[in-house]
């Protein structure tokens, strides 16, 4: 009975290979990657940004606030 379920499993991994193969493999997912790279990016920095205004908020420092800020936030 062992048997029979190794090679079912066998099996399933092949068909399971096959069809990634088909379906784009490696490149679909490099393309992938890269696309989301850019907003990943604009991501970062906008929570840089939202976490530098945090801790001037926090710190209560007194100096000039960043001109990222808009007018109707100050």
């Amino acid at each position: 009975m062992a048997i029979v379920t190794f090679i079912t499993a066998v099996l399933a991994l092949v068909i399971a290979v096959l069809a990634y193969i088909r379906t784009g493999g490696l490149e679909d997912l490099r393309s992938q990657v890269k696309a989301v790279g850019p907003a990943t990016e604009a991501l970062r920095a906008k929570t840089a940004d939202a976490l530098d205004r945090l801790e001037r908020i926090v710190r209560g420092s007194g100096g000039p606030r960043s001109p990222s800020i808009p007018e109707e936030e100050r």
